[in-house]
């Protein structure tokens, strides 16, 4: 009874998790790392639900026996667990690097990333045309006890290849000195690292077989995460970085990241037009702007677009546009003091009273009336 309760309530979290990877795609508007990651968690979600269905399907025919609670009704090392869960773990290992160095992660960059994934594809798929011979492994005990058998060393080896290789990416924001970056890591990337380090877990859990418990929690492992940065993703369109310095503060190690971008003279060209729009017109004050209003006002496409926000910095065109606005809302503060927070933020072009405290309190790591309170006590006049 408590394994039918468990597989109802994590399907009913796979369809949160569908639902909320919609709206993250939805949203995403021109932000591809925000479009991605919908995509990402419209995937697992899906590949959850049907997994989830398939068990109550074949409990329900009496195809099988609906397990204990602490019972494994599943092979532990199995390749098509490995390879597909290695498949997500990749993927969602490199949104750090795309996040905290926009622009820079191509294509070609990405298959460099994923050779570990394609050796393992390729090995695992051989295994399977030419031999296809399993070793039945239902406990860690019986893991160790046939730890000497042909293919229970080349499921250990792809497993043990599987928890590495993401990990390591996870190592990239990091290292500096290998990748310098463009932006500051956020308060959200932490919670990433977090969510990343739980789904390791229950996967390590999971094909080890040292609990019963593994093969009934691991979607909860997998699913609650997933929810969670989705609504991170939600609400911020790049929750794991911060908007860079403006141009003339950057530091060596941006000016470094930026080198690594690889951009025409007319998405230079672009970039210059983009900043001497927004220092002169400030059409982002305009609650309604929106990207096809830039597009026009530049007489150019998205595809440039992108890669003009990408060169200066910036996720995507409300990354860019929210990024204004919080400037002109700092400028504002300071020369119009007599103004609330309230209507300085609708001033700035801001509409949403909560998004604003959020991504002000994100970047600033203080809310709009700390910031407000901070700068009477600064222009306060000292008593003599």
């Amino acid at each position: 009874m408590v394994s039918v309760i468990m597989l109802c309530l994590e399907l009913l979290l796979d369809a949160i998790g569908l639902v909320a990877g919609i709206i993250v795609f939805i949203r995403s508007s021109g932000n591809s790392i925000q479009r991605s990651w919908g995509m990402l968690a419209i995937f697992l979600s899906l590949l959850l639900l049907y997994d989830n269905t398939e068990w109550i399907w074949l409990f329900n025919k009496d195809v099988q026996r609906m397990p204990l609670f602490t019972e494994v009704p599943l092979n532990h090392l199995s390749l098509w667990h490995i390879v597909r869960t290695v498949v997500f773990f990749q993927l969602f290992s490199i949104f750090p690097i795309a996040s905290l160095k926009p622009g820079w992660m191509n294509l070609t960059r990405i298959l460099n990333l994923c050779i570990p994934i394609l050796l393992i594809i390729c090995i695992a798929c051989c295994y399977e045309l030419f031999n296809g011979q399993y070793t039945t492994l239902k406990s860690f005990t019986d893991i160790k006890q046939n730890i000497t058998r042909q293919d229970v060393v080349m499921r250990l080896i792809l497993f043990i290849v599987s928890v590495i290789a993401p990990s390591i990416n996870f190592l990239f924001p990091y290292l500096r000195q290998w990748l310098p970056v463009r932006r500051k890591q956020s308060r959200g990337m932490t919670t990433y690292m977090v969510c990343f380090g739980l789904i390791m877990s229950g996967y390590i859990w999971l094909m080890l077989g040292t609990s019963g418990l593994s093969f009934n929690l691991f979607g909860y492992f997998v699913i609650l995460p997933t929810i969670y940065l989705n609504i991170l993703y939600i609400y911020n369109g790049d929750p794991l970085s911060q908007p860079p310095l403006p141009v003339e503060n950057l530091q060596s190690e941006e000016i470094e990241a930026i080198k690594e971008i690889e951009v025409s003279p007319i998405v230079l060209e672009l970039s210059n037009n983009l900043q001497i729009l927004m220092k002169q017109n400030k059409p982002f004050i305009n609650p309604q702007y929106s990207l096809p209003d830039l597009l026009k006002s530049l007489n150019t496409n998205e595809s440039r677009l992108n890669k003009a926000l990408h060169y200066d910095g910036f996720s995507g065109f409300r990354d860019y546009i929210n990024f204004h606005r919080l400037q002109y809302f700092k400028e504002q503060a300071m020369e119009k003091k007599e103004l609330t927070v309230k209507e300085l933020m609708y001033k700035s072009g801001f509409t949403s009273r909560s998004s604003f405290y959020r991504y002000f309190s994100n970047i600033e790591k203080m809310s709009p009336s700390e910031y407000m309170e901070m700068l009477q006590k600064e222009n306060k006049p000292v008593p003599t």
